[in-house]
C-alpha cells in the first residue's frame, strides 16, 4: 500500500520541490497551502507523514503541529528558515519529531524522513494542548483563555503573543520575533508590538489576573517570573 504524506507549505516553489522529492521517495502527496485546508484533509485521511511549513503564518504552523500531535502519533517534520520565529526549540516543543532548515538540502531531507519512518509510532506521545501559568490557562486546541474560572476573549494576535510567552517561560523573545508571529501587517513597527503587549497586560489585569509580561530593556519580552516561584524560594 502506498504511504500518504501531507505537505503544508504556503510557498508554491518550495511546495513543488518538496512534493516531487516525497513522490520520488514513494509517497502519495497531498499538498495544501494553509492550516485550514490541512485540518480538513487530516481529518479524513490516514497519513504516514506530515511535513509543515507556513512561513507567512509561523505560529499557525506551530498550532497545526500541536493539534496533529495531540490527535495522532504520525511522524511530523517541520521546515524552518533562519529569519522566522519558528526554530528548533519551538518546533520540537510543539510536537514535531524533527526539522529541516531552508534552503533544503535534499540529502538531509531524505535522511530525516527515512529516520522518522523507521521509528515506531509507539515512541511518539501526544503533546499537551493546555498551557497554565499562575491563574491563567490557555487552551490551544479550543482557542480559549481563562483567568481562574472566567473565560476572557482575546484577539488572535493577543492569543498568539501570550502563547509564545507561556510555551517558553524562561526565554526572552526579541520584538522582531513577536512582530512576525502576531501581526499580518506588511510594514509592522516596534511600536505595534509594544501596543500588543500593553493591551494584553491591561486586559489581564482588568479581569483580575496577575502581571504577565516582563519587558527586557532594549531586547524584547518574556513571561514574568511566577510569584509562586518567588514565594517558594523565599
Amino acid at each position: 500500500m502506498t504511504p500518504e504524506a501531507l505537505l503544508i507549505e504556503d510557498g508554491s516553489d518550495d511546495r513543488l520541490e518538496v512534493k516531487l522529492q516525497l513522490e520520488v521517495m514513494g509517497f502519495k502527496v497531498f499538498d495544501v497551502a494553509s492550516a485550514e485546508e490541512a485540518r480538513e484533509t487530516f481529518a479524513i485521511r490516514n497519513y504516514s507523514l506530515v511535513v509543515i511549513h507556513l512561513g507567512h503564518s509561523p505560529l499557525e504552523s506551530l498550532e497545526i503541529c500541536r493539534k496533529f500531535r495531540s490527535e495522532s502519533t504520525v511522524p511530523i517534520i517541520m521546515l524552518t528558515a533562519r529569519d522566522e520565529v519558528v526554530d528548533e526549540e519551538l518546533a520540537l516543543g510543539a510536537g514535531a519529531d524533527d526539522y529541516v532548515t531552508k534552503p533544503i538540502d535534499q540529502r538531509i531531507f531524505v535522511s530525516r524522513v527515512t529516520q522518522q519512518m523507521k521509528r515506531g509510532e509507539s515512541q511518539r506521545i501526544p503533546r499537551k494542548t493546555i498551557l497554565t501559568w499562575e491563574s491563567l490557562t490557555l487552551d490551544l486546541a479550543d482557542h480559549h483563555f481563562t483567568i481562574g474560572d472566567t473565560e476572557i476573549l482575546l484577539t488572535n494576535s493577543e492569543f498568539r503573543f501570550l502563547q509564545l510567552l507561556m510555551e517558553n517561560p524562561e526565554r526572552v523573545f526579541p520584538k522582531e520575533q513577536f512582530l512576525r508571529a502576531v501581526t499580518a501587517l506588511r510594514e509592522p513597527s516596534v511600536k505595534s508590538v509594544e501596543s500588543y503587549a500593553q493591551q494584553l497586560r491591561a486586559k489581564i489585569k482588568r479581569n483580575g489576573g496577575p502581571e504577565v509580561i516582563d519587558v527586557v530593556r532594549s531586547v524584547g519580552f518574556r513571561l514574568k517570573k511566577s510569584s509562586f516561584l518567588s514565594q517558594d524560594s523565599a
